[in-house]
């Protein structure tokens, strides 16, 4: 129990985001945000060997319920939403390829290239914030007109109530065979205790039984279990800046531009490294429980500089709707407020009748 009570402390911690200066500031802030489709990696862990099927299912169901509370979440903040983006690309009203899929792919992997880069664990305002493909960036804010582009990477375990009564039941059997052991070397002191003469008028201390080495139990590894996104249709975008001109940063940050599809990188479901096209390992470990690891990054589509960041492992049931919300809330708690739109002026309009005064009347004629 103090172990658990350790690992749950551990992954509750607060979300500790990095952000670019200005944007915390509020000397700027995007008015429109685009969202690329989140890319779910969840493992349904079974009782025996997992189920390929029921897991994908399962990616898919959190994929689009992510993506909803995203979308929620920024319009609670005040900004404006764009979810035009799929992973077949970016489309015009008319059907249109405004951009490709592979330029959305492209854009996908240079995120993921920073989440894993050390620059991704810096937290808090960074001087010289890192640029991700400037030209893709800007793409994508030209095609959905929106300031900045927001992409999210989850990749979790799920336990059943099967797996949890036998991790129940594997340490009951632990403990039992521990106490046994503990008996029987209390019993052995108690019998054998004093010592007894030899052949030379010495003594001989009493033989104790040594119990075998406990051998840990571990499940053979498991097939890894492929990424699964949603890919949700969107409104036509209307976007745009607020807060004033847009801010010159200061240059020198490090540029991440992902490469090709990496279909055969398989990256550990425990560690905060991710993958936008690959597989994630998972080892079934016989002592499991649910947690997630989430990175989200919030880019600039007029430059492609970072305008925040935050990654985090937490205790939650990503099968639980509300979990999942409570997931995202804990991440865009932390993003700065959008700006409240600039008031247009109102055009001048001409008096009405009403407020036009009336003429003098003229003085009377004299004699």
């Amino acid at each position: 129990m103090p172990l658990a009570l350790l690992a749950w402390v551990g992954c509750a911690t607060t979300v500790q985001p990095q952000i670019d200066p200005a944007f915390a500031a509020r000397a700027y802030t995007p008015g429109r945000i685009a969202v690329l489709p989140p890319d779910v990696f969840v493992v349904l862990d079974q009782f025996g060997e997992n189920d390929p099927l029921q897991s994908a299912a399962l990616g898919q169901q959190v994929s689009a319920q992510t993506l909803q509370a995203i979308s929620d979440g920024l319009r609670r903040r005040g900004y404006d939403v764009d979810l035009s983006a799929a992973w077949d690309g970016i489309h015009g009203p008319d059907g249109s390829v405004l951009v490709g899929a592979d330029e959305v792919g492209a854009l996908a992997r240079s995120v993921v290239a920073f989440a894993n880069s050390s620059d991704a664990a810096v937290t808090g305002p960074v001087a010289a914030p890192a640029q991700i493909a400037p030209e893709l960036a800007a793409r994508v804010g030209w095609a959905t007109q929106s300031g900045a582009v927001l992409y999210v990477n989850v990749k979790g375990v799920v336990t059943t109530p099967g797996k949890q009564a036998a991790t129940v039941l594997a340490a009951v059997f632990i403990v039992v065979i521990v106490a046994a052991i503990v008996l029987a070397l209390a019993s052995s002191k108690g019998g054998g205790g004093h010592a007894t003469p030899n052949a030379h008028g010495g003594t001989r201390a009493p033989a104790v039984g040594r119990a075998p080495p406990a051998v840990p139990m571990r499940a053979p590894p498991r097939a890894a279990t492929p990424a699964i996104a949603s890919r949700t249709p969107g409104a036509p975008p209307v976007g745009g800046w607020r807060g004033g001109a847009r801010p010159v940063r200061p240059r020198g940050g490090p540029v991440y531009v992902g490469g090709g599809v990496n279909v055969a990188v398989v990256v550990p479901i425990d560690e905060p490294v991710y993958t936008h096209d690959g597989n994630v390992g998972y080892e079934d470990p016989m002592f499991a429980g649910d947690e997630v690891y989430v990175s989200m990054t919030l880019v600039s589509t007029y430059d492609g500089h970072v305008l925040w960041h935050a990654r985090q492992a937490l205790d939650l049931e990503a099968n639980r709707p509300e979990h999942v919300s409570r997931m995202v809330d804990d991440f865009l708690n932390t993003l700065p407020p959008a700006l409240p739109p600039t008031p247009t002026p109102a055009p001048a309009q001409a008096p009405t009748a009403a407020a036009v005064p009336a003429p003098m009347p003229a003085p009377p004629a004299g004699p």
